[in-house]
């Protein structure tokens, strides 16, 4: 999310981990990198039910959501709307879908 938020004429509203207290199972974004290899996907999720079980633990103790946060990793799913005037989502896209470009931003 970090990357396409640098589009500075673009306005951006995107779902708070701060004020939403995710109840239940928290949705995860698989990389990329995981789906070619086994052991790095059990690894990552292995991670992500750890961090999933640290968040709801501290939650069951007493801290604010906006504290629990903290231990969500960067995987965490993030709602996100984003609006553009039709000159700047060409830019965006001529960005974005370049080789260069990160491998998840270009799918």
């Amino acid at each position: 999310m970090a990357e396409i938020t640098r589009h500075r004429l673009a306005s951006f509203c995107i779902e708070s981990q701060r004020y939403v207290c995710m109840d239940g199972e928290i949705a995860f974004v698989r990389p990329l990198f995981c789906e070619n290899d086994h052991e790095a996907g059990e690894s990552w999720r292995a991670c992500m039910l750890g961090a999933e079980q640290s968040y709801h633990h501290l939650l069951s103790i007493g801290c604010k959501p906006q504290d629990a946060r903290k231990v969500l990793p960067n995987s965490t799913a993030t709602r996100i709307v984003m609006k553009a005037n039709l000159r700047e989502w060409r830019h965006i896209f001529a960005l974005r879908t370049a080789k260069a470009a990160y491998p998840e931003m270009r799918q």
